[in-house]
């Protein structure tokens, strides 16, 4: 195998790392900012003492 073989196929398995240490970030990301999301949600309608919202969503509860 010659050098500029080696060199290719040694770019190619560091950018196929990258790249799956990427896709898992954003899963990671994505699923963080969900269940940040949610307690937004959560505190937001419970801010609000006016209508009784445990009443109609039974996640609050």
């Amino acid at each position: 195998m010659d050098e500029q073989t080696k060199k290719r196929l040694r770019h190619i398995r560091d950018a196929t790392e990258v790249n799956k240490r990427h896709r898992q970030d954003l899963a990671r990301n994505n699923i963080e900012r969900h269940k940040r999301a949610r307690v937004q949600i959560k505190s937001e309608v419970m801010e609000n003492r006016n209508i009784n919202y445990r009443k109609h969503m039974e996640w609050l509860g």
